[in-house]
């Protein structure tokens, strides 16, 4: 009879010994874990602001095509490096540049980049979002003859026009707040073409009053800078700012915005 009572009993107590022992190991994993990884409320609000880091946050990115990329620097800075630099002279907190500019993309490409929703928490983070795009648009043109030019540009201008206002739109809707600065066009053929510079100042007349209808949205004017200095400011494809180009353009950048 003992043994039929003493059995059972050490059973329970073997069996309540191992479920201790698992509870202790289990609560070990998920002291050590918490300590590594996961933060309380309270810890949270004692750690330093400048060790908090957000993935995929930047403070600037730039949208948009080559001139965004900075396709022509000798030094690979573009507008985004030489912009934070002339920044950092004068601000000490180090910021964060994301670029996701692709070289050759036109305006309905950009609309697309924007509404797949891939960088929507680079869009969400920044403070400032350049944006330079429609050259491609307008350069398309060039092999249009006289006789078809004026309507290719009236397609082409309400086509830009149109997808330009849907990244902006897009973009308020993710960032309501960020600053937004847009690069506006440079001419970069011969003052001896006047039909090119019509088309050109056009175009940036047109793209302005899209900018100015935000009210945190700047026009970058280029077409000025670059209108006598074509020999100084182009790279050696004729097209493309060298450094002192995208210099210039930055410094532009930094006096409109800052």
């Amino acid at each position: 009879m003992y043994k039929k009572v003493i059995w059972p009993l050490l059973l329970l107590s073997a069996l309540a010994l191992s479920i201790l022992f698992i509870s202790g190991f289990v609560a070990s994993i998920v002291i050590s874990t918490t300590d590594e990884n996961v933060y309380t409320e309270d810890q949270i609000e004692s750690i330093p602001e400048e060790d908090i880091t957000l993935a995929d946050s930047s403070d600037i990115l730039i949208l948009g095509d080559s001139i965004g990329f900075g396709v022509g620097d000798e030094e690979n800075l573009g507008i985004g490096e030489r912009y934070l630099d002339l920044l950092n002279e004068e601000d000490e907190n180090e910021k964060n540049i994301t670029n996701i500019s692709v070289p050759s993309y036109e305006s309905n490409q950009l609309v697309d980049l924007i509404a797949s929703g891939e960088h929507n928490p680079s869009i969400a983070s920044a403070q400032l979002i350049i944006i330079s795009i429609g050259g491609n648009d307008l350069n398309r043109l060039e092999y249009e003859d006289n006789l078809t030019l004026s309507l290719a540009f009236e397609e082409a201008l309400n086509t830009y026009k149109e997808n330009l206002e849907l990244v902006l739109r897009e973009i308020r809707s993710i960032n309501p707040d960020a600053q937004l600065a847009f690069i506006g066009l440079y001419n970069p053929y011969s003052q001896e073409e006047p039909q090119n510079a019509r088309l050109v100042l056009e175009w940036n007349y047109e793209t302005r009053l899209i900018v100015d209808s935000d009210v945190n949205f700047a026009f970058i004017p280029t077409y000025e800078l670059f209108q006598y200095h074509l020999t100084d400011y182009l790279s050696i494809d004729e097209f493309h700012p060298n450094g002192s180009g995208y210099q210039i353009i930055a410094e532009e950048l930094y006096r409109i915005v800052n």
